[in-house]
């Protein structure tokens, strides 16, 4: 081989590169987080449209597929089960830890699962559903001798079991049966009392614990490792 072709980058290794990249950038992701509603929320149709914003803008600056999944909200709390890329996963979690310590929208957020790399998607599009439900009685407390792994289990069974059957169905059917959830899915709802046994749970992950674990850089470089001559010596002769 010629050493004027060593090192050299042709047309196809670039081409092979960007197809490399983006199909990273495309692969799908899930997440499924319960939250608490805010005590403050007046309407709870700005949740959803709170969302269907983060979804537009992430669409605009990333130009990624679009999420699939469910925002299930009850009378007190939501749980959100969302299928995305990466970054529009990412950008969800961080807001949620915005919202928590502002308590608007959504507060006491866990996550419940976090799967990467999915081979199918479990919902065949995005949407937010109120539940016509009555709220959590006073003092009604979901008690169980399992650990907290077997709880997030089930709930996250009921959660794929609930696409797989949205999936089935024609849109029209679809619509229909996403505004009668409680009537024709019941037993793929997860109780009210479980949902404030999540979120009251300190070992699942809040979105911060979460970006804090996975997001973070492992090494941080500091302002002085680029200057030169260092501040310190780097050896004890002059």
């Amino acid at each position: 081989m010629s050493t004027e072709t060593v090192g050299k980058i042709s047309m196809l290794d670039q081409k092979l590169e960007k197809l490399r990249v983006a199909n990273r950038k495309q692969l799908v992701h899930s997440i499924v987080v319960v939250s608490r509603l805010s005590p403050d929320i007046l309407d709870k149709r700005d949740i959803q449209r709170h969302y269907e914003k983060i979804f537009k803008n992430c669409h605009l600056k990333y130009q990624g597929d679009g999420p699939t999944g469910i925002l299930l909200i009850y009378p007190q709390h939501a749980i959100h089960y969302l299928e995305a890329p990466l970054e529009l996963l990412n950008t969800v979690i961080t807001d949620l830890g915005e919202l928590g310590k502002q308590k608007a929208l959504l507060c006491d957020s866990r996550l419940l699962n976090f799967s990467s790399g999915l081979e199918q998607r479990f919902y065949p599009q995005w949407s937010a559903r109120q539940l016509n439900l009555p709220s959590l009685a006073k003092g009604e407390v979901y008690q169980t001798n399992d650990a907290i792994e077997l709880t997030v289990s089930t709930c996250l069974e009921k959660m794929y079991q609930l696409g797989c059957q949205l999936s089935k169905l024609h849109q029209i059917e679809l619509k229909r049966t996403l505004d009668i959830l409680p009537e024709k899915l019941p037993n793929l709802l997860i109780q009210q009392d479980i949902l404030e046994y999540l979120v009251c749970n300190k070992e699942l992950d809040t979105p911060a614990q979460y970006l804090q674990q996975y997001c973070t850089p492992l090494f941080v470089a500091l302002e002085s490792d680029f200057v030169w001559p260092l501040s310190v010596r780097l050896f004890p002769y002059d």
